[in-house]
């Protein structure tokens, strides 16, 4: 080779080394594009759909005029659900529980229909309800092998529910048999905890499930798996709970790694809804910081198949960097005004439309015939008219807020006219009680019906009598109420009767917050006051006389042998009831002659 060669070629790879040395001398100065770590979730939940399967007529105010349009539904709510579905990548559908229970849907026909619904619609996690134990642990065995399917195969989720292994229908052969604490999820590539939990002291005392089956305490219980998931190397980390709002909140700040929450039991709306005469309850998603104070979203979906949630959660990295999203309230674009003369519905169309709270939606083709299929037998049996209201009855509870049209009145007539159904049924009665939280609806002006009866009283209870003193009565009394302001406890378990009267002062401290206890004497036709060693007979639901809603002394006095199960179905007392009235008139004489809230102190 020529010295000339030599040298041309090594000054050729020598300038070609300084380019390529310049090349990474420039390339390494050159800014570079991070690679993103974000990661996109969505959320579609619902909560609370009690077995209202169908559609309801809905009451908006708009532009200083009333509006009704038809809400709601199932085969709406899987509409929805499957159109955001398909339009969002890493999708979770969730359900946080009280599926059953509410409707004549589950009154005869059980879990049935609603399992049948949920699967179309197909879930990816179900929380357990309280409500879900409302026909013992055996009637929520047979709806969680109901619920899923081999193509749609539903988690189902308990994780502070213990039943006794080889007693409970639910564990038969071994712990978690039918359930499971928590699931892990992939979307996209990353792995999703999701934790299940049931409000425990509500769902011992104000359901029914099996009395070996216990129920831990929910922070403990978040802690616990929280903790092992992480040992797992996951962060990202999503409570599915059944223990209302208020208590989601204050359990959030108190945990650490908890990105999500998908709440139930309190029937929340979230969202604005201030333009249309609605109120609720906080931003949709509401926005707080867990124990290492990091970014949680929570969000809640209201009740009875009306409202989707869609949760749009943006990660950076296994941190949430942005909650985003909106509630679906569903309707028809059918829209009646109550009264007045409107020459067009496109404004309040368009206001709907731009509300970001409100949605379109026609229902699903396949979930409507399968809703069909169940109708037919709901409205068959409940067309028989009973009687005739002349004004609206209502269910207004004494500890709630007012609801319309029934802000002047001291307490729930519905409920009143329950406790003299009782009466009714079983004369040899002294007086009777029914709780608050076992009247679910009021009763509507005009013709009143069996399936109306059924919706006021829509659970598997039945009529039972006690015999029992005064001293113990007043002790129940007192126990339920201890219990109605107690944290995790239902404000439903407040008493309501007929042939019984009383004043509640609930300032005071438990033994003396009932007070002027008297019963009405049928010989005498008079009030007379109720002594602690006489004797007295009650009727009252299978529910609180098996001590539930913090009645311990009814289940005490059921166990000494002093209570008798009539067998009679308490809607069905109603229902004979209101056939013998024939017209029920609003009552105007309430059990409870005064009452203090706890606020008053």
């Amino acid at each position: 080779m020529k010295t000339g060669e030599f040298n041309l070629k090594r000054i050729v790879r020598g300038v070609a080394a300084v380019t390529v040395s310049a090349l990474l001398i420039s390339c390494a100065s050159a800014p570079q594009e991070p690679e993103s770590n974000e990661f996109r979730l969505t959320l579609l939940h619902i909560d609370d759909h009690h077995s209202n399967l169908d559609a309801k007529r809905q009451t908006l105010v708009w532009g200083e005029q009333e509006w009704q349009v038809e809400a709601g539904g199932f085969p709406r709510v899987g509409a929805q659900i499957k159109k955001l579905r398909a339009a969002n990548e890493n999708v979770l559908t969730l359900h946080a529980g009280d599926a059953l229970t509410g409707s004549l849907y589950f009154t005869l026909f059980g879990s049935e229909a609603d399992a049948r619904m949920m699967n179309n619609v197909c879930f990816d996690a179900f929380t357990i309800g309280n409500h879900e134990f409302d026909t013992g642990d055996a009637g929520l065995a047979e709806f969680l092998q109901e619920l899923g399917t081999e193509s749609c195969p539903t988690v189902k989720l308990g994780a502070n529910i213990k039943p006794k292994v080889g007693q409970s229908a639910l564990t038969p052969e071994r712990e978690w048999q039918m359930f499971q604490p928590y699931t892990i999820v992939e979307r996209g590539g990353e792995e999703i905890a999701i934790i299940g939990l049931d409000i425990a002291s509500k769902t011992k005392k104000s359901s029914q499930p099996d009395e070996s089956t216990e129920f831990l305490d929910e922070l403990e219980t978040a802690r616990k798996y929280i903790a092992e998931i992480q040992q797992q190397g996951i962060e990202k980390i999503v409570l599915l709970t059944h223990i209302q709002y208020e208590r989601d909140k204050e359990l959030v700040q108190q945990l650490p790694g908890v990105d999500i929450v998908i709440g139930g039991d309190s029937h929340t709306l979230l969202g604005d809804f201030s333009d249309f005469g609605m109120e609720s309850d906080g931003p949709y998603p509401t926005e707080l910081t867990n124990a290492d104070g990091d970014k949680v979203c929570i969000g809640h979906a209201y009740q009875y198949s009306l409202v989707v949630g869609e949760m749009q959660a943006v990660f950076e990295g296994d941190k949430i960097a942005e909650c985003g999203g909106r509630p679906h309230y569903l309707l028809s674009d059918d829209i009646q005004v109550s009264d007045g003369i409107v020459t067009t519905y496109e404004p309040i169309k368009t206001a709907l439309e731009e509300s970001d709270v409100f949605s379109f939606v026609e229902p699903d083709a396949e979930l409507q015939s399968m809703l069909q299929e169940y109708q037919g037998k709901v409205e068959e049996f409940s067309a028989e008219v009973l009687a005739q209201v002349p004004q609206q009855i209502c269910s207004q509870e004494i500890d709630l807020p007012r609801r319309d049209g029934c802000a002047d009145i001291l307490s729930s007539g519905a409920h009143r006219l329950v406790a003299e159904a009782f009466l009714n049924s079983v004369p040899e009665a002294d007086f009777a009680i029914q709780n608050g939280g076992g009247v679910r609806s009021g009763i509507s002006q005009g013709d009143f019906t069996v399936g109306d009866a059924f919706n006021v009283l829509p659970f598997a209870n039945t009529l039972v009598k006690l015999e029992l003193s005064g001293s113990e009565f007043k002790q129940a009394m007192e126990e339920a109420l201890a219990y109605s302001i107690s944290d995790g406890g239902s404000t439903r378990a407040y008493p309501y009767g007929a042939g019984i009267r009383y004043s509640v002062d609930l300032t005071k401290e438990k033994g003396s917050r009932v007070s002027n206890l008297q019963v009405w004497d049928k010989g005498s036709k008079s009030w007379q006051p109720m002594t602690a060693r006489a004797t007295y007979v009650m009727v009252t639901n299978s529910f609180i006389a098996g001590g539930q809603d913090g009645y311990d002394t009814f289940y005490r006095v059921s166990e000494r042998g002093r209570a008798r199960n009539t067998g009679i179905d308490y809607a069905q007392s109603l229902v004979d009831y209101a056939r013998e009235q024939e017209v029920l008139k609003r009552p105007q004489e309430f059990a409870t002659q005064s009452y203090v809230p706890v606020g008053d102190k």
